[in-house]
């Protein structure tokens, strides 16, 4: 089941180099599925490339059965605890006050959704079954998300975040061997250093046209960020994104490796599906919801003092 928050109009580092300005809200051309980056010899893989997919082993799948929504989820470690992060408006509603998913509703986790896809089947044998099965695996989720509110729509989109409590973790298990970094632990999202004001991003998940026009599969692309204003924990971003891309993962690069800058919130929704150059004005482009708050509820005593994201706050 795919949920995003419709935007109305306009309301509401190692890199060989950064990433092109990607075609605004095209058919997801510029989109690439993680099954083909992990089907290419690994040592024609670039850096950013291998990257991306020691980041996508840290994204998974939330599913809520009780109302049948569902969402994607970055996986990070507080204090030896792993968490799912995903988007609030995943559970409520427009209204405020609404709720659609109860937050203490079974829900559970799937670590490894980003090897689901539509090649992912039984009739290819018993090693195709071993990965499907691998790909399915589910962890429960403690009931009642660390930030739930029912605000609703009215909420700001900077806190438009909660974070499941895993029941066991999964940071630390070992990859099996058909994986990307086999032999070794998954491990977590870590937080990025600093909230850049802009620059080169990279957006991970799953997302509604891609399975439209693709089938199931997570994907990724590369594209570029804004911040339009200090202290309001937006990110404005460039990669095509549409119904069912919330709670992607956006990463930067820092020091050779792809940390947790946010999480996709809010989409241009009139604007998807088309081909136009990219507005000057990044208030026209696509909405994240930056880590940094959740950083500092989740796991205060890792906030840099100085030089980090703090030393960008006026």
């Amino acid at each position: 089941m795919r949920f995003l928050v419709v935007l109305l109009g306009v309301l509401q580092g190692l890199v060989a180099a950064p990433p092109a300005l990607a075609a605004w809200f095209t058919d997801n051309g510029d989109r690439e599925a993680l099954s083909v980056l992990r089907a290419k010899p690994q040592d024609s893989l670039t850096a950013p490339e291998r990257e991306i997919l020691t980041a996508a082993n840290r994204i998974g799948w939330i599913e809520i059965g009780e109302c049948g929504w569902g969402s994607n989820a970055v996986l990070v470690t507080v204090e030896g605890q792993d968490y799912a992060v995903t988007s609030l408006h995943l559970l409520t509603g427009r209204a405020p006050g609404e709720v659609h998913c109860d937050p203490a509703a079974g829900a559970v986790f799937l670590p490894n959704a980003s090897y689901i896809h539509d090649g992912n089947s039984a009739d290819g044998g018993a090693e195709m079954a071993r990965e499907l099965t691998f790909a399915r695996e589910r962890v429960a989720l403690e009931p009642n998300p660390v930030n739930f509110t029912r605000s609703g729509a009215g909420m700001p989109w900077v806190q438009d975040w909660v974070a499941y409590r895993l029941s066991e973790n999964v940071s630390d298990q070992i990859m099996p061997d058909f994986a990307w970094g086999a032999g070794a632990p998954r491990g977590s999202m870590p937080w990025s250093e600093r909230q850049n004001p802009a620059g080169p991003v990279w957006v991970i998940g799953y997302d509604g046209r891609f399975d439209d026009e693709n089938g199931w599969g997570f994907s990724w692309q590369g594209c570029e960020q804004r911040k339009t204003r200090p202290r309001n924990g937006l990110i404005y971003f460039t990669c095509d994104a549409s119904p069912g891309a919330s709670s992607s993962l956006i990463a930067v690069m820092e020091e050779g490796r792809l940390t947790f800058q946010g999480i996709v919130t809010a989409i241009m929704d009139p604007m998807v599906g088309t081909d136009i150059p990219v507005p000057d004005s990044a208030l026209m482009w696509n909405i994240g919801t930056e880590s940094s708050g959740m950083q500092e509820k989740l796991d205060p005593g890792s906030l840099p003092e100085a030089g980090g994201w703090l030393s960008l706050l006026p």
